[in-house]
């Protein structure tokens, strides 16, 4: 006749903490905070637990940050002596929940010898159940439930724990991936923006380069027809710099014509040896050193001109992350792999690196923190995509830096004479 109540009073708990279960599925997922201090009052109510914490895992320095505390008395007296935050080194049985992944139940914290003595002593803690939450199999933090009365929680109170922890990684998880959808979103509108509107400025400025040429033409005619050496001189440098200019537009215009699609090449038989050394000869100086190690003619199909400036780009910038009286090494060569003959083309240093923000225009031109060199290496790289091959970089501060241009050919078209 006694055992009635017991199974109605069980019966009647499992009822709230399924109760409070769908309370929490119907909580906004959106706003995180507040979703989650909501839930830590919800568990606190139903277990009616002294205390309900969710801590989270703060990787920069290693602790245990409680974000979620229950608005109890012993929640506001954890956060005013400190223990809120718990770092991994000072161990405890919430950090070796998280560590391990077990969850845990005692009704006697205060006799554990491996617990904090601001727990037992501080808080007055006596019971605790502790469960960890991970996101994408990741630990990610513990639901900690506290009372300051032994043997107050139960196995079942457990389970229900486990079951909020698991929601709980579920809702983070879902409001992270958001987020990150959010910031590609915004990083995808400002490099489009920035696109068009380097394009049409490459646009504008290519109508003012045809008069301008046209005007050093016609100087440059009447300076020879009056022997006037000095402005011949200063004419071949205003020439100089125009083409280069001419050459950063085309670049500008070609980072439109690959994101609209209509960017390609043009294969022909070419002598890529003779390509390198043309190359290497317009970027000699006394302050650069390049040793080249070519065969005498190597004959394959590609877009020569394509090709120039992708060589010009990568030696433009491992060139300029060397410092002077430093050796830059080209070589090129033909192996052959699984899938067929392929020419590789390697510039490199040995002791200089290239910064990772430059890096990072292996996949867009125009990051956030990308200097203009950043624009060389991602044509380089669409490049040789468009020639079907690849593009690496390894880069290590004290190890140099190693830029692979990678190109498959037809075996018909391979010509290769030491």
């Amino acid at each position: 006749m006694e055992a009635a109540p017991d199974k109605d009073t069980a019966s009647l708990r499992q009822d709230r903490l399924l109760s409070t279960l769908e309370r929490l599925l119907e909580l906004p997922a959106t706003e995180v905070n507040a979703t989650l201090n909501q839930a830590a009052q919800l568990v606190v109510e139903v277990l009616e637990a002294d205390k309900v914490d969710i801590f989270f895992h703060e990787a920069a320095d290693e602790t245990l940050v409680a974000l979620g505390t229950s608005d109890t008395p012993m929640g506001r007296r954890e956060q005013a002596i400190g223990m809120n935050r718990l770092p991994l080194a000072n161990a405890g049985s919430t950090v070796q929940v998280f560590l391990s992944g077990t969850s845990y139940l005692t009704g006697h914290a205060d006799q554990d010898p491996e617990e904090l003595v601001g727990i037992k002593v501080g808080l007055g803690v006596k019971s605790q159940i502790a469960a960890v939450f991970r996101v994408q199999s990741q630990h990610r933090g513990v639901l900690l439930a506290t009372s300051a009365t032994p043997e107050f929680f139960s196995e079942q109170d457990l389970r229900f724990l486990e079951a909020v922890a698991r929601w709980i990684g579920i809702v983070i998880g879902r409001a992270e991936l958001v987020e990150r959808k959010r910031h590609e979103a915004v990083e995808q509108g400002r490099r489009l923006a920035a696109e068009e509107l380097v394009t049409i400025m490459a646009h504008s400025l290519h109508n003012y380069l045809t008069p301008m040429r046209g005007r050093i033409e016609l100087l440059e005619w009447r300076a020879k027809r009056q022997g006037r050496e000095q402005d011949l001189h200063d004419i071949l440098a205003a020439n100089n710099t125009l083409h280069r200019l001419e050459r950063v537009i085309t670049d500008l215009l070609d980072v439109a014509r690959l994101n609209q699609g209509t960017f390609s090449v043009t294969p022909q038989l070419m002598n890529l040896a003779d390509l390198v050394q043309e190359v290497v000869l317009a970027f000699g100086s006394e302050d650069i050193s390049i040793h080249t190690h070519v065969p005498a003619e190597l004959l394959l199909s590609a877009d020569r001109d394509r090709l120039r400036r992708a060589l010009e780009h990568l030696l433009a910038i491992v060139i300029k992350y060397t410092p002077k009286q430093e050796q830059i090494r080209l070589e090129v060569h033909s192996e052959q792999r699984a899938d067929g003959p392929w020419v590789i083309l390697t510039v490199y240093n040995q002791e200089s690196s290239i910064p990772p923000e430059v890096l990072e225009a292996l996949s867009h031109p125009f990051g956030t923190y990308s200097p203009p060199t950043s624009l060389g290496l991602y044509l380089a790289n669409r490049m040789a995509e468009a020639h079907a091959g690849t593009l690496t970089v390894k880069s290590a501060a004290g190890q140099g830096v190693q830029i692979t241009l990678s190109l498959p050919v037809e075996e018909e078209d391979l010509s290769v004479r030491e």
